[in-house]
């Protein structure tokens, strides 16, 4: 089957972070794809995550500069066409030239919104099918009656070498860490360690380039302040194959997403994920996660998570049942069954 496919791609976004997780699902299972998306100049994202590969044309930008090169997507044969979250798409620009699309393939819209859009242009399109991917999502059938649910994919289970990962990083061999990832709108909320476990660990705190951190001009013995810019998907792995556990402190998108791609990334990772406890933003998940109510109570948390104890085994277990359930094979196949349903 050939598949189009207008999305953000190689960019630490969370569209990015779906696109390319069913995208390259599809290549795996023998399907062609051909990737459109944002120039450099111009994308949704704060960076980006990876060189682009052959399959990949950067012809548009987003819908504030309303920039389109359509010839790359006019010049293609396909059997599916897919547009991922319009809402940051050329829109105007896109409706000139999806009728032609639309006589040559089927159209299908994976929807990112987390309410029911206001606006007028967001319905002017006649798709052969609405996918969402969450629950919540379910106000979309009033609108479209035939609009489907189809999981948000997790990156698949993948396990490395702890010592291994942190050489690469040159992080401490002999510490226990728990890492506090600050990029992708996530915040710091841990600035001190349990007393009971200053001694044997360290507090790693992942920020941007741009981000401005009281303790990093003279952080203490037991923090280390990395400044990163977006990740690579490799090394975003990397960084939890060297720890112990990883904090993901947001109650809020900075894009009004609907859930966090970026637990949907880590699970397969085997590191345990900390978030908020009072956080709607991590409601797919259960014991999946690990939830903390407060300072304290994460304090105590860490304790047990560093003890490998019931927490720890818990979400482990948990966690991987849930990757595979849900994993990038399982839902590249449910839109390929959807596809070929389409075109009959």
């Amino acid at each position: 089957m050939k598949i189009g496919m207008m999305s953000s791609w190689n960019t630490d976004s969370g569209v990015a972070i779906h696109a390319e997780a069913v995208g390259k699902a599809w290549i795996e299972m023998g399907h062609e794809l051909s990737v459109f998306t944002f120039t450099k100049e111009d994308f949704h994202g704060e960076g980006f995550t990876g060189k682009d590969e052959d399959y990949v044309t950067r012809c548009f930008g987003t819908r504030r500069t309303g920039y389109l090169d359509p010839t790359p997507m006019l010049k293609k044969q396909f059997d599916v066409f897919v547009v991922e979250d319009l809402r940051i798409l050329p829109v105007e620009n896109l409706a000139k030239i999806l009728p032609m699309i639309h006589k040559k393939a089927k159209t299908v819209h994976v929807v990112h919104e987390n309410a029911l859009p206001r606006e007028a242009w967001f319905y002017q399109f006649d798709w052969d099918r609405v996918v969402y991917f969450s629950h919540r999502q379910n106000f979309l059938n009033s609108v479209y009656e035939d609009a489907k649910m189809i999981h948000f994919p997790c990156f698949p289970v993948r396990k490395k070498d702890k010592a291994e990962a942190r050489k690469a990083l040159d992080l401490p061999p002999d510490k226990k860490i728990v890492c506090q990832f600050c990029q992708r709108g996530y915040r710091p909320f841990l600035r001190e360690l349990p007393n009971e476990l200053k001694d044997e660990a360290i507090l790693l705190v992942l920020i941007p380039p741009n981000y401005e951190f009281l303790e990093e001009e003279n952080p203490p013995r037991w923090m280390i302040v990395r400044k990163e810019e977006a990740l690579s998907h490799e090394r975003f792995d990397d960084y939890l194959f060297a720890s112990d556990a990883v904090i993901l402190h947001k109650f809020q998108s900075r894009y009004r997403a609907v859930v966090s791609s970026t637990v949907f990334q880590a699970l397969g990772t085997g590191c345990p994920i900390v978030v908020p406890g009072q956080s709607d933003f991590f409601f797919p998940f259960k014991e999946e996660v690990v939830r903390y109510a407060d300072f304290e109570d994460l304090k105590g948390t860490l304790v047990d998570v560093f003890k490998d104890g019931k927490i720890y085994q818990a979400h482990r277990e948990v966690a991987e049942a849930f990757v595979n359930r849900n994993s990038t094979k399982v839902i590249a196949r449910q839109f390929i069954d959807l596809f070929e349903s389409l075109l009959g």
